[in-house]
């Protein structure tokens, strides 16, 4: 997989809720990927609707190649791009503000730390983790 994860295993179970959780705060691409296919049926059709989405957003210069947000050639956006998309999660799914503030939290009944490598959300309020990841739950 590449990249940060939380090393999800293909026979366990955990709710949106914690892949969410882990999506915001470690950057896990193993469960972008999962959630990608769970909603879609492939990460290739969930990356089709990311596309279709950025263009209804009016993200010109956005092309996304992967749910992930890893380096792929052609996988590009700009700062004004990434901007419109934070508005729209923010504005129309406030509730993302329940995981994009959290500093450290655990999974699996404590097994699992999940650290956010933000450290002004930790010592500034109001603050968000609004990266990459991010336009991966704009889109759910």
């Amino acid at each position: 997989m590449g990249g940060s994860q939380i090393w999800l295993d293909p026979r366990e179970t955990l709710t949106v809720d914690e892949m969410l959780k882990a999506i915001c705060v470690n950057s896990a691409n193993d469960c972008v990927v999962a959630m990608a296919e769970f909603i879609a049926g492939s990460e290739e059709a969930f990356v089709q609707m990311m596309n279709d989405k950025a263009k209804q957003l009016g993200m010109n210069d956005t092309v996304f190649k992967n749910c992930h947000g890893l380096d792929e050639d052609g996988h590009v956006t700009s700062s004004y791009d990434i901007s419109l998309m934070s508005k729209e999660l923010l504005n129309n799914h406030p509730d993302i503000t329940k995981y994009t503030t959290i500093w450290t939290d655990s999974l699996r009944d404590g097994k699992s730390q999940l650290s956010n490598t933000n450290k002004l959300i930790r010592n500034y309020k109001g603050a968000t983790r609004t990266k990459n990841r991010f336009y991966f739950t704009c889109f759910i």
